[in-house]
């Protein structure tokens, strides 16, 4: 069978070896009726790919929807997102595959170094492939479907195929955290979750965070970062002026792009960032804090979600880490912050997260959704005094007369630190 690269792909032995092996091993409507196949160059990655259509039948054997970004890495885990099962665009997607539509544009990767017997690995059109397999399964419904499937590529043309195959639909941008996070950094913020508790170890981060009852990896890089921004300014502060600041925890970037002070972190401290102990104690704390909460709730009449993933709100996990780096010179009041807060009389849960849900200042907007619901700047700054006001006290809870107090001393603060004005 005829193989041509196209007039803008430069010709690649390995690359065509590989295309001749596809072609000897699976059935296209191209090789069937001997037509030439074509292959392309992408003109950003230089990632090379065919064009060919592939019955259903066919595909029912060799698809994957496993696709793994890094296939040598023992740890790694599956790339894409979960299948939305539910979801009303994917029912309408099984429906029509049963009713024999033929879809277009399933972006696939030959690869046979894991799982050989499927060696079709798909990174764009999951929900699709999902579709037209249960189709052929069910009522084996076969049609020829088209794809652009792609050969020899590289860990960074794999992340950059995974990303842009996924921005056609709405994606959680936790999705695109996770791949990033796999590539470029590799399984190291994993390890460091799975070894402090935050995750469990057949868990990876989730690739939509609002669903999860988990970590997002947002949320692992806020917690890292916050830390260390914390650890850098506590030995510049003097005992006594520690509750006369006003602090700024670090919620990192979320998206298709690596947070810069993350790359900056990670690239300064090498292995000893993940060997860190005071970093770890502080992972294994607040690990603690959020089961603590979390069963607490749970087993309450309150049992919202938002409720028992109070701590992992950006807002309280960037505050509650900022502040355990803040007090590493100051040990008694670390010991206190470490330690998981005994719930308020005639509370269920150390957090007193309903009472924060109703917390409004007399300043706030009526739009204002409670203490510790955003990840804006403000509320990681006040959540940061409520966790500092909580350790002037080893008996002290998180109660509304704290928090009240807590608040109006960030609104003292923040007012004297703009001067007198007349």
């Amino acid at each position: 069978m005829e193989i041509v690269f196209d007039k803008k792909a430069v010709k690649d032995q390995e690359v065509e070896d590989t295309v001749k092996e596809f072609l000897a091993k699976i059935a296209t409507l191209e090789k069937t009726r001997g037509i030439p196949v074509y292959v392309f160059q992408d003109g950003v990655k230089k990632s090379y790919y065919i064009r060919c259509t592939i019955s259903g039948k066919t595909m029912a054997d060799i698809i994957s929807l496993d696709a793994r970004l890094d296939p040598q890495g023992g740890e790694t885990f599956r790339g894409n997102r979960d299948i939305l099962e539910t979801h009303n665009t994917f029912l309408r997607m099984k429906d029509d595959a049963q009713n024999e539509r033929e879809f277009n544009d399933l972006i696939a990767e030959y690869i046979t170094s894991y799982l050989p017997e499927k060696p079709l690995k798909i990174w764009g059109g999951q929900h699709r492939s999902r579709a037209i397999i249960d189709a052929y399964a069910s009522k084996k419904v076969s049609r020829y479907h088209g794809f652009r499937v792609y050969f020899c590529l590289s860990k960074e043309q794999r992340t950059e195929l995974a990303l842009i195959s996924n921005t056609s639909m709405a994606v959680s941008n936790d999705l695109f955290d996770r791949q990033l996070e796999e590539t470029y950094m590799g399984p190291y913020l994993r390890r460091w979750c799975v070894k402090v508790g935050l995750l469990k170890p057949d868990e990876d981060f989730p690739d939509v965070g609002s669903r999860a009852e988990r970590i997002t990896t947002q949320g692992a890089r806020s917690f890292v970062v916050s830390f260390f921004k914390g650890k850098e300014v506590g030995p510049q502060i003097p005992e006594n002026e520690l509750d006369r600041n006003v602090y700024e925890p670090y919620l990192c970037q979320t998206g298709a792009f690596l947070d810069e002070e993350y790359r900056m972190l990670t690239e300064k401290m090498g292995g000893k960032l993940w060997s860190n102990k005071e970093l770890q104690e502080a992972g294994r704390s607040f690990a603690a804090l959020h089961r603590a909460q979390y069963e607490a709730i749970k087993d309450s009449k309150i049992n919202f979600r938002i409720f028992r993933m109070k701590a992992m709100v950006p807002s309280v996990l960037s505050a509650w880490s900022f502040v355990a780096g803040l007090l590493q010179p100051h040990p008694a009041r670390l010991k206190i912050h470490l330690s998981v807060p005994t719930a308020p009389k005639g509370v269920p849960d150390p957090l007193n997260a309903e009472e924060m849900s109703r917390f409004r200042y007399y300043q706030d907007i009526e739009t204002y959704h409670g203490l510790g619901t955003r990840a804006i700047m403000k509320d990681r700054q006040r959540m940061a005094q409520v966790f500092l006001a909580r350790t002037l006290d080893p008996e002290a809870v998180l109660d509304k007369k704290l928090l009240n107090q807590a608040v109006n001393q960030f609104t003292a603060l923040k007012f004297f630190s703009k001067g007198y004005t007349t």
